[in-house]
């Protein structure tokens, strides 16, 4: 088994940067690995110049410094905005790390609630509704397009009581209009509009019906 052998190991506000030399394999000229480990990863203790690092534990210092990179690169996607799980894989293989690391850094984020799909939706239907007056259809298309699990997107739209949305629908009616147009192609123009804005055949005519009394 080859044995690696640590020449340096220096500490930064961005981790640990260890440098370790590397022996000859085949074809392979010996040469040197430079590693960057966050805190947060680093599991070696107090190394020095001249330890001896084993074949695996090399490969474990290798993979801490892709993931701590992916993570790194996780917290400065975050930062701007909050996605989910799935957009955020997306996002981590666009920056050119392998689908294992991808998967491993999104779930790293998920349990540490770096990622919290939950609140995320919650909120999200609550702007989608009362500032952009969406209803369900159009919220859970558009929350379905951003990567977030069927089953958290339901849960967040099951929350607003079926009246949110109805009201919503109302005010809507009330601002455009003082009274409901009775030209057929006027009334097939708002209804599509209503449709496109993601409620449903019967919510926009009980809403319809509901103006009229």
């Amino acid at each position: 088994m080859s044995t690696y052998t640590v020449q340096s190991v220096s500490e930064s506000p961005a981790g640990i940067s260890v440098s370790v030399s590397v022996p000859p394999d085949g074809n392979k000229e010996a040469g040197t690995a430079e590693f960057l480990i966050s805190r947060e990863q680093w599991a070696w203790g107090r190394l020095s110049p001249g330890d001896a690092v084993s074949e695996e534990e090399y490969g474990r210092m290798e993979h801490a410094a892709v993931f701590s990179r992916a993570l790194a690169r996780t917290r400065e996607i975050l930062s701007y905005s909050g996605i989910s799980r799935h957009a955020l894989i997306g996002r981590l293989r666009h920056f050119g790390f392998e689908d294992d690391v991808c998967e491993e850094t999104a779930d790293y984020a998920v349990a540490h609630g770096l990622v919290r799909e939950k609140a995320q939706t919650e909120h999200a239907v609550d702007t989608y509704l009362h500032r952009k007056y969406w209803g369900r259809k159009r919220i859970v298309a558009e929350l379905t397009a951003r990567g977030y699990a069927p089953e958290v997107i339901r849960d967040a739209v099951a929350a607003v009581p079926e009246e949110e949305f109805m009201r919503t629908l109302a005010s809507i009616l009330r601002r455009k209009y003082d009274t409901l147009p009775d030209d057929p192609q006027e009334k097939q123009k708002m209804i599509l509009s209503l449709l496109r804005l993601g409620y449903s055949a019967g919510e926009i005519r009980q809403a319809i019906e509901d103006f009229g009394g």
